[in-house]
């Protein structure tokens, strides 16, 4: 059967239809999860500070660098097994393997490059002490 009538027929545009709609159903859901959490957390902070207490102040968060290295590891490696199928097979296409391959290699460079960086950042002293407790709101 041909590519075109078989999406022209209403069996093909349910399955186009399924198709597109489980990424985009993924997209909507991620951002409904982070809108709810998001909110939640400024209605504690403003019911804390109805009651006259003094929210925490917002801790800085140093991201997490170690997915830059599985990230390229795994581009590396999926790039070396592209350039190995090809030179197997005796193609002459290496355009995919190196693309992959050499963005496998910036991610672990990148990777290399703040790991190195965070090692010479001077230690912050606002993260050995725990902050002081929120005011107590006031008494009647």
């Amino acid at each position: 059967m041909d590519p075109t009538i078989f999406a022209s027929t209403f069996t093909g545009m349910v399955i186009v239809a399924i198709i597109f709609a489980v990424p985009i159903l993924a997209v909507i859901a991620t951002m409904a999860i982070i809108l709810a959490v998001v909110n939640r957390r400024h209605k504690e902070r403003m019911k804390m500070i109805e009651q006259g207490m003094m929210p925490p102040p917002p801790r800085k968060q140093k991201g997490n660098y170690y997915g830059l290295m599985i990230t390229g590891a795994i581009f590396f490696a999926f790039g070396l097994a592209l350039v190995a199928s090809e030179l197997a097979s005796r193609g002459n296409d290496f355009k995919g393997g190196f693309m992959f391959a050499f963005i496998g290699l910036a991610m672990l460079a990148c990777f290399a490059i703040i790991r190195a960086a965070r090692k010479n950042e001077p230690a912050d002293k606002s993260d050995l002490t725990s902050p002081p407790p929120p005011p107590l709101p006031p008494q009647p």
